[in-house]
């Protein structure tokens, strides 16, 4: 887990994210949608906006005497739609559905829409789930209805590419600052949507050509059934140098690899079916840990985020798992119906939901790649490795991946401000970090920053006793060195608990007590599971789910085979438990 806060920030995305897509498409966004309605719209026409996101469009559409649907894989977004509905009076025009793109064809019945409409979303779906998109959008056109897609472009002209490439890379960044989220320009979307059987009236460009919105009809019928399989890939596809390095140097952000099907070995109709996110750590250490297997490695569109992160924020949920499951049309290729599913993914998934959209039994198995080859041969030693690993070589991992890019910074400003400087305060950095992660189960307190104090008192006395008695100055004559190296230790030490616990921080505390919701896109109090887990044992019917899911050893079995609470100090509201238990017979109570 990368941290407790990086999964909150994911959480409060949606509120950030009108304003961030606006930002970084230069108000294009809002002006799309605007003109989308106004060329596209008629009065009692049945549309159906997929990935709706905050429901801006399916507010003027309704406003222009639509009846409007909506479909968006996040929850979050939804919540948010939902508010801007009630806002403006709009229940009895707008109705919102939380589901994947791919699963468009369960919800409704063919030929149900005049219009379908996607903004800012092709270009976010990897190559199979825009295939089979497409075709579904086929079937629930009515015969003379119009697909119209907006995205972002790459221009042809090579002056304007070299333009666009100028203006995006800044505003790219800090649309990322203000709400971790982007697009990715699309290159081919006008033959990838003729090959699928539509036929183009219109196609209309912005003045850079960075951006596009093209309206098509129907023009072929195609059996996306009777289509070849998608293309699956092989461990050395997902190989990168620069991603691997990334990995240990920049982990506060996104890395991934294309989602998708990979074939391990040579699986059969028997094979097991594994998933994973598409992280692309993840992925490399899930493959080396499976490369002596025969098995089906489903790798889930979780936007480069890590399984447990993107599991607490909403990234991996029931609906990409859905998505992965029917693009790779998996349910063609073997003869059984289980999926096993990673452990850190159980605060996320809907296994009823899971088998009744796809078929598929998910299982939830160890903590860690590393044990999924005992886990093959014997699904009770999941009991055994469940526990999230917060030993020494992953608190060091974390020390390098969480604070290279804070010392970066720092060196920055102390190479341009105080160049002799640099050397000393980069060996201070990483010494002080490893002694505070390395560490981090000896030194006193709970609190990251209660550590970090400590130490900087201990360094504080030391320099004053040396500053005295040794060269016989003013106590505090380099009282310059202590501030700085207090301000050095209390950075160290903001998320410590975080980082290496996955406990709540002083980030969230913080913020909290000075009534901020969030700042920037590092830390975010607004969001987060709270409470002290209880249970109802009269509700227990002893089913194990509980003791599986949690990652900190908090329930176990004791008389009679009952599972119970025992170290319920040990609980960080992850919610697994909660999600998983189906009998209703855990909730945390604040």
């Amino acid at each position: 887990m990368f941290s407790y806060i990086f999964m909150k920030i994911l959480e409060s995305r949606p509120e950030r994210y009108d304003a961030g897509i606006n930002f970084l498409s230069g108000g294009h966004a809002t002006k799309i949608k605007k003109k989308i309605v106004k060329d596209f719209v008629k009065p009692n026409m049945q549309i159906l906006d997929i990935g709706c996101g905050t429901g801006l469009l399916l507010e003027y559409a309704a406003k222009a005497g639509a009846i409007a649907k909506g479909v968006d894989i996040s929850i979050g977004m939804l919540e948010v739609t939902q508010e801007r509905i009630k806002r403006n009076g709009l229940q009895n025009k707008i109705t919102v559905y939380n589901a994947g793109a791919v699963e468009i064809d369960t919800l409704f019945d063919e030929n149900s829409f005049d219009l379908i409409v996607s903004t800012l979303v092709f270009s976010e779906l990897y190559a199979e789930e825009r295939a089979l998109v497409l075709f579904q959008i086929k079937k629930l056109l009515k015969p003379n209805g119009k697909l119209v897609i907006a995205v972002e472009v790459k221009p042809s002209n090579l002056f304007k590419r070299i333009a666009h490439y100028f203006i995006r890379l800044p505003l790219s960044i800090i649309t990322y600052i203000i709400a971790q989220t982007g697009t990715n320009p699309f290159s081919n979307i006008s033959e990838e949507v003729t090959k699928s059987g539509f036929s183009i009236v219109n196609e209309e460009r912005s003045f850079l050509d960075s951006f596009i919105i093209l309206s098509v009809k129907k023009s072929e019928d195609i059996d996306h059934s009777k289509t070849n399989f998608p293309a699956v890939k092989i461990p050395k596809n997902d190989f990168s140098i620069i991603r691997s390095i990334w990995d240990f140097i920049g982990r506060w952000f996104p890395n991934p690899v294309e989602p998708g099907l990979r074939v391990i070995g040579n699986p059969d109709r028997n094979s097991p079916v594994i998933l994973t996110s598409n992280f692309h750590l993840t992925v490399r250490r899930v493959e080396k840990s499976l490369k002596n297997q025969n098995v089906f490695l489903l790798v889930t569109p979780t936007n480069g985020i890590n399984v447990w992160c993107a599991s607490e924020g909403g990234d991996l949920n029931t609906h990409s798992v859905i998505t992965v499951i029917k693009t790779s049309r998996i349910n063609e290729r073997v003869d059984h119906n289980k999926i096993i599913l990673p452990q850190f993914s159980a605060p996320g998934i809907d296994l009823v939901l899971l088998k009744r959209e796809t078929g598929r039994k998910g299982l939830f198995g160890p903590a860690y790649s590393k044990n999924i080859h005992a886990y093959i041969k014997s699904h009770k030693t999941v009991f055994e490795n469940n526990i999230a690993d917060f030993s020494l070589p992953f608190r060091l991992e974390m020390l390098l991946s969480m604070n290279f890019i804070i010392w970066l910074a720092i060196a920055v400003v102390t190479i341009l401000i105080a160049p002799k400087i640099f050397l000393p305060v980069s060996i201070y950095f990483w010494l002080t970090g490893f002694i505070l992660y390395a560490g981090y189960p000896i030194i006193p307190g709970k609190s990251g920053w209660l550590k970090a104090g400590i130490l900087s008192i201990i360094e504080i006395i030391a320099i004053a006793l040396y500053t005295s008695f040794i060269l016989i100055m003013p106590v505090f004559a380099y009282w310059e060195i202590m501030i700085g190296l207090s301000v050095i230790n209390l950075i160290l030490g903001f998320d410590l608990r975080g980082i290496v616990a996955g406990y709540p921080s002083e980030a969230e505390w913080l913020m909290r007590r000075l009534g901020m919701k969030s700042f920037g896109h590092i830390f975010s109090a607004e969001k987060q599971n709270e409470g002290i887990i209880q249970q109802d044992i009269i509700r227990c019917n002893n089913c194990r789910i509980c003791l599986m899911v949690c990652p900190k050893g908090v329930f176990d079995i004791v008389e009679n085979q009952n599972i119970r609470i025992v170290n319920q100090q040990e609980c960080f509201a992850c919610n697994a438990c909660v999600t998983q238990c189906t009998e209703n017979s855990l909730v945390l109570e604040k």
